[in-house]
């Protein structure tokens, strides 16, 4: 083909047509947050969608959530357990009841 072109002449094979669905649209606005990207197209989002990049992305921002999800929970068990049960009342109250239980 490329031959064909260089020598000017017509290629041996022919184009070969993509397959077009109506209901893409070719001037649709997709801001991908993840990657920080603006995607013009359906088609061109979709591919987006399953780039390399993107999906790597994802598997980077799913380890961040999941190591703060850990550290959260880590931080509220060891808050638990730190903290001693509390008493009701004034202290001096506690004691009186004591001493007139006995």
């Amino acid at each position: 083909i490329v031959q064909s072109f260089i020598q000017g002449r017509k290629p041996a094979a022919a184009p070969v047509k993509m397959p077009c669905n109506e209901m893409e649209n070719k001037r649709s606005y997709h801001m991908c947050d993840l990657c920080d990207r603006i995607i013009i197209g359906d088609r061109e989002w979709a591919a987006h969608i399953k780039s390399k990049s993107h999906l790597h992305q994802l598997r980077k921002r799913r380890r961040l959530d999941l190591d703060a999800l850990a550290t959260i929970e880590s931080q509220s068990i060891s808050a638990d357990c730190d903290k001693e049960p509390e008493e009701k009342g004034s202290p001096g109250q506690n004691e009186k009841e004591l001493k007139s239980g006995v």
